[in-house]
C-alpha cells in the first residue's frame, strides 16, 4: 500500500513571470518527495531497530548494515530537496502575492458576494499549515508528522496564569448545495488568482467542520471540476480532525465513489497517534469501515518494539483486548531480540498474552532461544512455560528441547513429583 517514489525533474527555477502553475507544480512535487521522505524515515527507524535488538555477541550482518545505510542516505537526500524545493515554493508564492499593477485597491481578488459566511475571509491565519512551515519543523528523525500535538509548553516559569481553555468546538451544521458550491468555487477562485496556499488552508477548515457528508459532496465537486489535487488536499485533511469525524469522513468518501481521496485519508491515518487508536477503530466500526480498522491493525503490527508496545497497551487500557491481541499475533514472527523486548517493555498482563500465542505460533527450536533469553526473568518465563504446560502433549516436543537445553520445565512455584525431572 506504499507508493514508490520516482524520480522526477523539478520544476523551472523559480523568476520573473512566475504563474500559478509553477506553484501547483511546486507543491505536487514538494508533496511528493515528503510523503517519500516519510516512508525512508520509516524504514531506517525499522532497520536500525532490527540492528539494535541483536545480541551483543552476535554481529550484524554484512547486508542489514548495508540497507541501513542506504535508507539513510535517501532519507537525508530526500530531506536536503524537500527543503530547497520548499524555498523555491516560497519565493514563487510571496512573488504572487505581490499586488498586480493591474489591480487597484478596493476588494481583494478571491473574494466577494460568493464566499460564503460561515468560513469567513482571513479566518485561515489562525490554523496556518503550508508546507514550507511544515518541513523546517519537521523533527530530524522522523517524517513529517500528520497530526498536530497542540502547542509547546512555554519554556522557563512565569507568574502570569496560563491561557484559558478553548471552549468546545460547535458540532458543525449541514451545508445547503449553495453554500457547498460557493466554498468550491471560492477554493477554485484562489488556486487561479491569488495563492494555493490560501486554498490550501481553508480546505483544511473545511474537513475540520463539515459534516463527514457535507466533505464527500464537497470533495466530489472538486474532484469533477476543481483544481488538480484540491479534492485530495481535502480529504487527507481531514485527519486533523478528531478520530470518530475522520472515520466517519473515511466512510461517506467511499459512499461517494471517491476511491483516491478515501484512500489518501487512509493512508494519512496511519500517522495517527496511539492515544488515538482506540477511538479511530470504534469510529470505524460505527461507520461499517471493518475492513480498514483491520487492515490499520494488520500495518501497525509492523512497528518497531517501542512503538507496538504502546499501540498493544494503549488498546488493553481501553478495553480492547481483541485488538491487542490481534498486534501481539503478528509479531510472532520477529527476531528473538524483538520478542524478548517485546515482552520486557509491555505491561501485565500483556507479556502473558505474547507469551501464550508465541507458544502456539512458534517453533520447538525457536522457543528454546526465547526461553534462553527469558530465563534471567522468572515471571515472563513462567508465562512461557505455563501455555507448553497447559498441554503438554502438543508441545512434548518443547518441553522435551527445553530440558535437553537444561532449562526448567517445572514452575518455580509448584513442587515436582518424584517422577519430574528438568
Amino acid at each position: 500500500m506504499r507508493t514508490r517514489h520516482t524520480e522526477q525533474p523539478l520544476a523551472p527555477d523559480a523568476g520573473v513571470g512566475a504563474s500559478e502553475q509553477d506553484a501547483l507544480e511546486l507543491r505536487s512535487q514538494l508533496d511528493e518527495l515528503l510523503r517519500a521522505r516519510q516512508y525512508a524515515v520509516q524504514r531506517e527507524r525499522r532497520l536500525a531497530e532490527a540492528v539494535r535488538s541483536l545480541p551483543d555477541q552476535q554481529p550484524v550482518e554484512g547486508e542489514l548494515l548495508r540497507q541501513l545505510t542506504q535508507a539513510r542516505t535517501l532519507r537525508e537526500g530526500l530531506g536536503t530537496r524537500c527543503l530547497e524545493l520548499s524555498d523555491r515554493l516560497k519565493t514563487v508564492e510571496e512573488q504572487l502575492r505581490q499586488p498586480s499593477p493591474r489591480v487597484g485597491g478596493g476588494e481583494r481578488p478571491g473574494t466577494g458576494a460568493g464566499t460564503p459566511d460561515d468560513i469567513p475571509d482571513g479566518a485561515h491565519d489562525d490554523v496556518h499549515h503550508d508546507i514550507h512551515h511544515e518541513v523546517h519543523r519537521a523533527p530530524a528523525d522522523g517524517g513529517p508528522h500528520l497530526t498536530p500535538t497542540g502547542p509547546a509548553p512555554a519554556s522557563g516559569p512565569t507568574s502570569a496564569p496560563g491561557p484559558a481553555p478553548a471552549p468546545a468546538p460547535a458540532p458543525p451544521r449541514h451545508r445547503s448545495p449553495g453554500e457547498l458550491a460557493a466554498l468550491a468555487e471560492r477554493i477554485t477562485g484562489l488556486y487561479r488568482k491569488t495563492s494555493p496556499t490560501e486554498a490550501a488552508d481553508i480546505l483544511g477548515q473545511a474537513a475540520e467542520h463539515l459534516t463527514p457528508e457535507d466533505t464527500a459532496a464537497l470533495a466530489a465537486r472538486l474532484s469533477h471540476r476543481g483544481p488538480t489535487n484540491a479534492s485530495l488536499h481535502l480529504a487527507r485533511s481531514a485527519v486533523h480532525g478528531s478520530p470518530h469525524h475522520a472515520a466517519a469522513t473515511l466512510a461517506e468518501l467511499r459512499r461517494a465513489g471517491l476511491a483516491e481521496e478515501a484512500g489518501g485519508l487512509f493512508n494519512a491515518l496511519r500517522s495517527c497517534p496511539a492515544a488515538d487508536l482506540p477511538a479511530l477503530l470504534d469510529g470505524l466500526e460505527r461507520a461499517g469501515q471493518h475492513a480498514d480498522g483491520a487492515t490499520l491493525l494488520w500495518e501497525w503490527g509492523s512497528a518497531p518494539t517501542a512503538e507496538l508496545a504502546a499501540l498493544a497497551t494503549v488498546l488493553h487500557r481501553a478495553d480492547r483486548a481483541a485488538d491487542a491481541r490481534t498486534l501481539l499475533r503478528q509479531a510472532a514472527g520477529r527476531p528473538t531480540g524483538d520478542l524478548t523486548a517485546l515482552a520486557t517493555t509491555l505491561p501485565a498482563p500483556l507479556p502473558a498474552l505474547l507469551l501464550g500465542e508465541l507458544a502456539t505460533l512458534r517453533p520447538p527450536a525457536e522457543l528454546v532461544r526465547l526461553a534462553g533469553a527469558l530465563a534471567g526473568r522468572t515471571d515472563l518465563y513462567e508465562a512461557l512455560l505455563t501455555p507448553l504446560l497447559a498441554d503438554p502433549g502438543q508441545h512434548r516436543t518443547t518441553l522435551a528441547a527445553l530440558r535437553t537445553a537444561g532449562l526448567p520445565t517445572t514452575p518455580a512455584n509448584r513442587p515436582r513429583s518424584r517422577w519430574g525431572r528438568r
